[in-house]
């Protein structure tokens, strides 16, 4: 048979090309390429590594190809990642179908994920390719997928709540995404999640031929150097145990890269706008104009070395292009109004990092040693709310009045100890709280004010009656109980409870109990304890600094750092809360019961405009002159803005309320 030799050549070429197996396009290609973005300022747009170009390097990580089994994202909020890991499953269905596991934290969380994300993720990659990888929904067809399963030729992409124990222990999966881990909270029965979870990877584990990314934004720092510590967060653990792998920039003045971090920012706080980072080698001051292109030609850079390291990322707002260095001194000072509840906000969210509550109270011999000296029952200048707590015990109540200023600096103006007994509302140490209560006290510009909001205990059952009693006649008083328990507001919604004498209903009827949430105030106050202010050498008092003066001894010290937050395993299970270091609290109780009222006054609620008002109520009038602020003006004005005098009807309406007030 003859042929001609170039013709053979040429249809051996082609049978070759068309049997030989074409190679998976790698991820950081596909995503451009797929992705159509679903919310923020570019829905409907392709997806671009110019807009997150840290991406870029996790992506060549997550490739099929790449020998890593885990990998790691510690990040903060707004940064990308989330869409990165649900883009790699869809990746990973059309180019390496198999059973992939995408977990989250709760129920609510998967119909989010799946209603609001990877649903019109889906919707959006098929019409925009033309691609039909994943099969339609057919609620009640078994070829097809359903919400929470979507199949594809050769596998599915399941999605399970971690806290269902069923949603963990299901068929063999190849593929897994670990989203929110930090959240993930033990079964009622003690599982770990992250166990049951790894268990669906078993048939893989001998080969190494499973793939997991975990990612979170961080929660509590144990305190521990490697996060074994019952209760450390799971990403931080995770990522502790990786390489580290950071972003680092170049400085745009010395071209000597590093990292940020919130050490070497330079916080503006009277204009945000101006905030910059400080180069840890020359100094130079980045501007936010100079931030974005070095981040955009900033590398991933291991940070840590040793054997059996995966690879871990982390992900923060200095280096997200969707945050910026004015957003960020935004957030921070916006998150300083909540004390430790805003500063472990900040820390989780912001700076991508675990936070550590400061639980260890201070030694009270360095709060005796650093006492200030100002006159006991005078407000101080800044003192905007006014407040006091009460505890009461069979024979006496102990009460101290508390100036809180708008940036949650708080001033102990008075302490009192008032003996006698209280099973009469009527007489006794009673009637010394109720002076107590009604003293005109004096504040720094010679003005009269009075305590605005009082808290009293009634957490001692055999008190209850008589403190509901009290506070149910006194417009300014508050029954309060303490509740412990992580994620309980400050102050709650009050409960009615009935007013009993003699085991019968008192003629007063019924009053109200004003929960306070103990454990976010306690840790609030240990952090604020710890700050140092100019009284020990520091240029200024930071914000939330605790002032106390020479009329406090040392008893007083003891009491107030009398606990500590321990965490404790019992019987296998977690055990967090605040323990007693020494029998008597009182004084830290009474403190937490004036912090509640400030809470309930606004402290946390109150916008600059609000707090100007306040201000402009309190402070002495100064005459405006060109150079004041539009918020003084304002304040200013509405101060001095006449009253209408009340009317009969209105005086009338207001007897009525305070009949009904319970």
């Amino acid at each position: 048979m003859n042929f001609h030799p170039g013709a053979a050549r040429m249809v051996a070429e082609r049978l070759s090309a068309a049997t030989r197996p074409v190679p998976p396009m790698p991820f950081r290609q596909w995503l451009p390429a797929n992705i159509v973005l679903v919310d923020g300022p570019k829905k409907g747009e392709f997806w671009s590594e110019a807009d997150a170009p840290y991406l870029g390097p996790i992506a060549d990580v997550l490739d099929i190809d790449h020998p890593a089994n885990l990998v790691s994202i510690r990040k903060s909020q707004q940064t990308g990642v989330s869409i990165l890991a649900l883009a790699w499953s869809l990746y990973l269905a059309e180019t390496a179908p198999d059973n992939i596991l995408y977990a989250v934290p709760g129920i609510d969380a998967l119909q989010d994920v799946n209603g609001k994300k990877l649903q019109p993720m889906i919707d959006a990659w098929q019409r925009e390719t033309k691609k039909r990888i994943i099969l339609p929904n057919v609620s009640r067809s078994g070829s097809g997928s359903t919400t929470y399963e979507k199949r594809f030729a050769g596998g599915s992409l399941s999605l399970a709540n971690t806290n269902s124990v069923m949603d963990l222990s299901g068929d063999t999966a190849r593929y897994g995404v670990k989203d929110e881990v930090s959240k993930w909270g033990n079964s009622p029965n003690g599982d770990d999640p992250e166990v049951l979870f790894f268990g669906r990877f078993t048939a893989f584990r001998r080969l190494k031929l499973w793939k997991i990314l975990e990612l979170s934004t961080p929660e509590v720092d144990s305190g521990d150097p490697m996060g074994d510590e019952p209760g450390h967060c799971r990403i931080d653990r995770s990522f502790r145990r990786s390489d580290q792998r950071f972003w680092f920039i170049d400085c745009p003045e010395c071209r000597n890269n590093f990292y940020q971090e919130m050490d070497g920012f330079v916080l503006d706080r009277a204009h945000p706008h101006k905030s910059s980072y400080e180069c840890p080698h020359c100094g130079h001051h980045i501007s936010e104009m100079e931030r974005v292109p070095a981040v955009r030609a900033g590398q991933f850079v291991p940070t840590a070395e040793g054997e059996a390291r995966h690879p871990g990322f982390h992900v923060d707002a200095f280096i997200s292009l969707m945050m910026s260095y004015e957003a960020i001194a935004e957030d921070w000072l916006e998150q300083q109004k909540h004390g430790e509840e805003g500063a472990k906000n900040f820390t989780n969210l912001v700076g991508g990092l675990p936070y550590a509550m400061k639980g260890d109270a201070p030694d009270h011999k360095r709060l005796y040693e650093r006492r200030e000296t100002y006159s006991q029952g005078i407000v101080p200048a800044r003192g905007l709310i006014f407040v006091a707590g009460a505890d009461v015990h069979h024979d006496n109540i102990m009460v101290e009045a508390v100036a809180f200023s708008e940036d949650r600096q708080s001033w102990s103006v008075t302490i009192a100890y008032l003996d006698g007994p209280t099973d009469n509302v009527n007489a006794g140490a009673w009637l010394k709280l109720d002076a107590f209560l009604n003293t005109a006290f004096q504040d720094t510009y010679g003005q009269d004010r009075r305590i605005e909001a009082m808290a009293v205990d009634s957490g001692d059952g055999l008190r209850a009656n008589q403190v509901y009693s009290w506070c149910a006649s006194r417009p300014l008083a508050y029954a309060v109980k303490g509740m412990p328990g992580r994620g309980i507001p400050a102050i709650g919604t009050p409960q009615k409870v009935s007013i009993r004498k003699n085991g019968k209903r008192s003629r007063i009827g019924s009053a109200k109990v004003w929960p306070v949430g103990t454990w976010g105030l306690k840790g609030e106050l240990m952090g604020n304890l710890h700050k140092l202010g100019v009284h020990s050498g520091e240029p200024e008092d930071p914000a939330g600094f605790c002032h106390f003066a020479q009329f406090h001894d040392e008893a007083y010290f003891k009491q107030l750092t009398a606990e500590y937050f321990e965490r404790k395993l019992v019987k296998g299970k977690l055990r967090e809360g605040w323990e007693k270091i020494r029998r008597d609290n009182h004084w830290l109780d009474v403190r937490i019961y004036a912090m509640a009222m400030a809470e309930l006054l606004g402290m946390s609620k109150l916008t600059r405009d609000g707090w100007a008002q306040l201000r402009a109520r309190i402070v002495p009038s100064q005459p405006l002159d060109l150079l004041s602020s539009l918020t003084e003006t304002v304040a200013a004005r509405s101060a001095e803005a006449p009253q209408s005098a009340p009317t009969a009807a209105s005086v009338a309406e207001k007897r009525k309320k305070w009949r009904r007030r319970s």
